[in-house]
């Protein structure tokens, strides 16, 4: 891949030369080579582009749209990316070091998918309805009055929030376009994209497709910042929301500034998922998705990683040498050579990381039944061997914080009941799964553990559906219909009961449901 330096932000359609000197040097993680660059943004940079967003939301076309007419607009936007597909597919592998095949099924897909879905999605959007009520029957022997009125007759809208702060992940980040822009772009909200910083070539792409299709200026501005910088567009005052995905710490933070600004938020944090083997299960069944969906998706960088292993303690023992031998058997290696399961790890300081935990986990007492180094022979590069952890239990670190790397902790358990204990002693609860022969008893499971997503006898993202954690990992929505609800805020408009809303008003609108509506 030829070095890619950009020298300007996409801010209000158009490429526009920053402020300040700083800049990000993109450094590929399989060979850590320089193979990029991208401008770093100065506070005015910042101002610029909440400025061009600002001023489509309040002055331009975009939110008087009808949800369906931008559909459009996110359909060109989805061809766009299908078109550079190829393209985009290598720019992530040398960016990022996931393995080129994720980049080509994945990566490059998701962000088409999704977009599409909501174009699909906004042609059908409803956001108004008509009230029309009387709750008399509900005032038990009141007969109400003036001041407490028992009838209504309102009109309720949704509106766009407004103007978004997106923060994507270094490991899904084209991704995020889609599953961050799209419900957010389909309710009529403008946006600024904070690039991520080991990998955001990719990205910068989507601008260019934004100014080929045609979009309407400011509706879309992709900048890069550090975190000063970034800090400043959370709080900046002419943003109305924002929408995060990374780690818990920095989540708490973007949490606290919008608490304090009253703005409203998603954020998308970390996991420390556990997949609950049951007695029942056969083996040769699960093992699979164990090692596929803890080490050997994007080298462990997920945030739903299934990274605590809960067996049956009757069976550990047999879990753990055939574990380990699955986890051996993945290859390591130059992601974009067909056969890699595992690529690098995306900065040497995330191997860094890795490998403090690893260490952390020797000195608790944990075996390291396979991996835990630096693979031989591969002396460029930021790899690190699929690990796996044995004789863990649930209060170890490494069974506890997020590691974000190829590394799992095996930890038995002695029933059902202390398995769910288990994985619910947490203070995260993104994701989870349950592996047993009764597929219904596997629901069961999945209601006791209290994580935002669960599978049952496999691994899988409903992309369709809600998407989002329980406790410190995170708020709000993504996937499905309910992402765009995030992006909407409700308004009642009401007039005297006694008199009929206004035709023009009321006319293809559908009536809401509920006690006391008529």
């Amino acid at each position: 891949m030829t070095t890619i330096d950009h020298t300007a932000f996409f801010i209000n359609g158009a490429w526009r030369a920053p402020r300040g000197t700083g800049h990000f040097d993109v450094i590929s993680p399989r060979s850590q080579r320089r193979i990029g660059r991208v401008p770093a943004a100065s506070k005015e940079d910042i101002d610029a582009a909440v400025a061009a967003a600002r001023h489509a939301f309040d002055e331009g076309e975009w939110p008087r749209l009808t949800p369906a007419e931008r559909a459009g607009h996110l359909a060109r936007l989805a061809d766009g990316i299908e078109a550079r597909r190829a393209e985009l597919a290598e720019v992530i592998t040398e960016e990022l070091g996931c393995p080129l095949f994720l980049s080509q099924v994945y990566q490059t897909v998701s962000p088409v998918m999704s977009l599409n879905y909501y174009a699909e999605l906004g042609r059908s959007l409803q956001t108004a309805e008509v009230r029309i009520s009387d709750l008399s029957s509900f005032a038990g022997h009141s007969a109400g009055g003036s001041i407490i009125p028992m009838a209504g007759a309102s009109l309720v809208v949704r509106e766009p929030v407004g103007v978004v702060a997106s923060f994507p992940a270094y490991n899904f980040a084209l991704p995020a376009i889609g599953q961050k822009l799209g419900p957010a772009l389909i309710a009529g909200c403008t946006a600024i994209v904070k690039v991520t910083e080991p990998n955001p070539l990719a990205t910068f792409v989507v601008g260019e497709i934004c100014a080929e299709i045609g979009l309407p200026p400011g509706v879309l501005n992709i900048v890069g910042a550090r975190a000063p910088e970034s800090d400043y567009l959370v709080r900046h005052p002419g943003v109305d929301m924002v929408s995060f995905t990374g780690s818990t710490d920095v989540g708490a933070r973007i949490a606290a500034a919008c608490g304090e600004l009253i703005r409203p938020c998603v954020l998308e944090l970390g996991g420390k998922s556990a997949a609950i083997v049951l007695e029942d299960a056969k083996m040769e069944d699960v093992l699979p998705t164990l090692i596929g969906a803890s080490a050997g998706t994007n080298s462990g960088q997920s945030c739903v990683a299934q990274t605590r292993l809960l067996v049956p303690e009757s069976q550990y023992r047999a879990y753990a040498e055939a574990l380990a031998d699955g986890f051996a058997s993945l290859t390591v290696g130059d992601p974009m050579e067909a056969g890699t399961v595992v690529g690098p790890l995306v900065t040497s300081h995330q191997r860094d990381r890795v490998e403090t935990y690893v260490d952390v986990a020797r000195k608790e007492g944990a075996t390291i039944a396979c991996g835990g180094r630096r693979p031989p022979g591969l002396d460029r590069g930021w790899y690190y061997e699929p690990t796996l952890i044995t004789d863990a239990h649930n209060d170890m670190k490494v069974s506890r914080e997020e590691i974000f790397g190829p590394v799992a902790s095996l930890i038995p358990h002695r029933g059902e009941d202390d398995a769910v204990r288990i994985a619910n002693d947490s203070d995260l609860g993104l994701a989870g799964s349950v592996f047993t022969a009764d597929t219904a008893h596997g629901f069961e499971i999945a209601r006791r553990v209290r994580t935002g997503t669960f599978s049952v006898n496999t691994f899988a993202a409903d992309l369709g559906s809600p998407f989002g954690g329980f406790k410190k990992s995170g708020l709000g929505r993504e996937h499905g219909p309910d992402a765009v609800r995030e992006y909407l805020l409700t308004k009642t408009i009401s007039i005297d009961p006694g008199h009929e809303l206004p035709a023009s008003v009321t006319e293809g609108v559908p009536r809401g449901t509920g006690p006391g509506t008529r």
